[in-house]
């Protein structure tokens, strides 16, 4: 998936955040939005995600404008979208497997429940979750509710990947094998959008790193 942000504009608060921003990641590649806290990392997130638009510019799929996307354009790129939040996002209120069959039921609403929970059950069982699938999220420790907050965003195999903070609440011994997980779905295809200061994930992933100030720079890494 080819991801770019084309003139993108953006204040908050009367305080002009983004101007003018161009930037773009191809299919495979890695873009690492990095920048002292309060230089616009989570609204670059957020925009990326389309969880808000900006003032204005567009957000393009493969030369598609985002907000010009019909209702079926729109949910298969929803589809194609995993989202990690700081946060991890999960609804407390439910168990961690109801959580991680939330984007199953959203967009294979023919394919039986058998086959959705047995999905559900191989990616928990991949970052060791599977004894805590009938516990709701509040059960969880930060580390593991961000690798239930990555394993529902990689659920349905996307096309991208949109990370805010990554690897902030990840464990050491989880660490190493989340990043080596990226970059084997890098190497698949996958393009990454990650808003990171981490020298690890920058050295070890970034194509291109977007340094964030109180005026927006870009260098290639």
């Amino acid at each position: 998936m080819n991801i770019e942000f084309k003139n993108i504009n953006h204040s908050i608060k009367n305080r002009k955040v983004f101007s003018d921003l161009n930037v773009q990641v191809g299919s495979g590649q890695c873009l690492v939005i990095s920048g002292r806290s309060g230089c616009g990392k989570t609204l670059f997130f957020s925009i990326a995600s389309d969880i808000i638009r900006p003032d204005s510019g567009e957000m393009l799929i493969d030369n598609v404008s985002v907000k010009s996307m019909n209702a079926q354009s729109y949910s298969e790129f929803r589809r194609n979208l995993g989202v990690v939040f700081q946060l991890s996002g999960l609804i407390s209120n439910l168990t961690l497997e109801e959580n991680l069959m939330l984007p199953l039921n959203r967009h294979y609403k023919d394919v039986c429940k058998l086959e959705k929970l047995a999905r559900v059950k191989s990616i928990a069982r991949e970052f060791a979750l599977e004894h805590y699938l009938a516990q709701r999220t509040e059960q969880l420790s930060s580390g593991q509710a961000s690798l239930a907050g990555l394993a529902r965003a990689l659920l349905l195999k996307p096309k991208a990947v949109v990370w805010d903070a990554p690897m902030t609440e990840i464990d050491d011994q989880w660490s190493h094998y989340v990043l080596d997980l990226l970059l084997c779905l890098k190497e698949k295809g996958t393009t990454l959008i990650l808003c990171s200061n981490r020298k690890e994930v920058i050295d070890k992933l970034a194509d291109t790193q977007l340094e964030l100030n109180s005026t927006v720079c870009f260098s290639e890494h």
